[in-house]
């Protein structure tokens, strides 16, 4: 490239994917010049960086999984509602403990099982994105505890869904999705499920079967909300996680430091 000024020719290579950018480097696997933009991790380019993720099993199938237990999650606590309102105020003394009994064993079946394949699927995605090089800076196991810890549980799980999102598509994308709705619904479910439980237990003091009732209604509606939420996250994070796997959506390259400037 002749430099005008001084009349010489500049030594620095461009890039080829972008012509106006400096090379930094050359990639170790095929040897192609990079820029800023299309440095990939461990020394390849990022298309190299691509084909070597390709290695990593694909989420799609855990991602199909997770979805459909979401949905027989929220189903069975509508199901669930239904059955409070309607069916067992019909009951009548051994018929309802047996009939509560059945209900909590099936919901607590259903959680589990819709609860392991979502984890299921954030570790594959995350062992995917740290092949990708757009590393969370945690393992997947690590991901995956994050949900399981007491107290941490309350908090990490949405922030490791929002560091997801952002290695997927910048915070653009973040806030494209339902990120906080999904977990301020799922924040104020699992509130009301706690101060149902400890009115049922008589940890209040006396309350009428009217507020439990309320309470164990409200309780539901989240339940099935957090459902319905979370299924979109997973499309939406899967969608864009196929799309990168496939070279079909790259971060965009980085803003000259004169452009960036001048705004």
């Amino acid at each position: 490239m002749l430099n005008a000024a001084e009349g010489d020719v500049a030594s620095q290579p461009m890039c080829p994917q972008h012509p106006e950018w400096e090379a930094v480097r050359t990639c170790a696997r095929c040897g192609r010049y990079a820029c800023l933009g299309c440095e990939g991790s461990e020394g390849r380019c990022r298309e190299c960086t691509r084909l070597s993720a390709l290695e990593v099993p694909d989420s799609r199938a855990r991602a199909r999984r997770a979805t459909v237990l979401q949905y027989v999650s929220g189903g069975a606590s509508l199901v669930g509602l239904l059955f409070n309102l309607l069916l067992y105020p019909e009951l009548k003394g051994e018929q309802q403990e047996v009939a509560e009994y059945g209900a909590l064993g099936l919901a607590f079946v259903v959680a589990l099982t819709s609860q392991v394949c979502l984890l299921m699927w954030v570790h594959r995605v995350v062992r995917q994105l740290k092949a990708l090089g757009a590393d969370l800076g945690m393992t997947p196991a690590r991901a995956v505890w994050m949900w399981l810890i007491p107290v941490l549980n309350w908090w990490k799980p949405y922030q490791v869904m929002r560091d997801i999102a952002d290695r997927l598509g910048g915070m653009s994308f973040v806030a494209a999705l339902p990120l906080q709705l999904w977990w301020g619904v799922n924040f104020v479910g699992r509130t009301l499920e706690k101060a149902e439980a400890r009115m049922m237990a008589g940890k209040f003091g006396e309350v009428d079967s009217t507020t439990i009732e309320m309470v164990s209604l409200l309780s539901s509606v989240c339940s099935v909300a957090v459902a319905l939420l979370c299924v979109q996250l997973i499309k939406e994070i899967q969608t864009r996680l196929d799309q990168r796997r496939e070279g079909l959506f790259e971060p965009e390259a980085p803003v000259v430091r004169e452009e960036a400037a001048a705004a």
